[in-house]
């Protein structure tokens, strides 16, 4: 089962929360949060907090460079927050630290 919440702190940054297993099935609930975050007036930064994250697949890590196209066309960075187990390890295997910065 797949979760995200949206959480805006008014200064620039937004935070979406992904808990449980983001797989291809998860798209039509992550999509519409994607959006929100990105039409937030201010986002300067979206967060991706991903320390309840079990799992994701490659239909999730190419939704996430959806994510970062549609971000860059906005002059809005992604930051990656809490990847930890299997889901570091996914993404360090596909490079994602190249691409998106990492924090703890």
């Amino acid at each position: 089962m797949f979760s995200i919440d949206k959480h805006d702190d008014g200064e620039g940054t937004v935070t979406l929360n992904l808990s449980g297993q983001f797989d291809f099935n998860a798209y039509s609930e992550f999509k519409p949060k994607q959006t929100e975050a990105l039409d937030t007036p201010g986002a300067q930064f979206i967060v991706l907090d991903l320390s309840k994250l079990d799992y994701l697949d490659s239909a999730a890590l190419g939704t996430l460079l959806l994510l970062r196209e549609k971000a860059q066309d906005r002059s809005i960075e992604i930051v990656i927050r809490g990847a930890t187990g299997v889901v570091q390890e996914i993404l360090e295997i596909a490079h994602f630290q190249r691409m998106f910065r990492f924090i703890d």
